[in-house]
């Protein structure tokens, strides 16, 4: 969670709220082959949606694209079945705060305080994941 550093904000106890419940990717995936071990480099595209907003009042959500890259490993341990684990890097870019619920708007500390001011309209979002998982390879695939 990044905190906005604009007057008002802080004092009044907000703060902005950078999530998103999904990411999606489309990769391809080239590597070295030694016995039943692959290691492997792999890129490609991304989706996700981010959701962004001032802790106290709704998210706003933009489903976002970007890119994707990584590497791993896959093991054959057995007869059509895999195990691999991998690291992927996601930079899903900037996405934009377009409403006053959104981290391009920071409310007054009190009733006495300096108007809201504009702050960071725009949040730029990035994941990187470790990854596991096991694989059944149908006859003939």
């Amino acid at each position: 969670m990044f905190t906005s550093g604009a007057l008002g904000a802080t004092s009044a106890g907000l703060s902005c709220e950078t999530k998103s419940d999904w990411i999606a990717t489309i990769r391809a995936r080239a590597g070295y082959a030694a016995d039943r071990v692959l290691f492997y480099a792999t890129g490609g595209g991304a989706a996700g949606n981010v959701q962004t907003g001032l802790n106290t009042l709704s998210l706003q959500s933009n489903t976002e694209y970007g890119w994707t890259a990584g590497a791993g490993i896959e093991w054959a341990f057995a007869d059509n079945w895999t195990a691999k684990v991998e690291y992927l890097y996601v930079d899903l870019g900037n996405s934009t705060c377009n409403n006053s619920a959104s981290c391009g708007f920071d409310a007054p500390a009190g009733p006495n305080a300096t108007p809201a001011i504009a702050a960071n309209d725009s949040v730029k979002f990035t994941e990187s994941m470790i990854r596991a998982g096991v694989n059944f390879k149908f006859n003939g695939w």
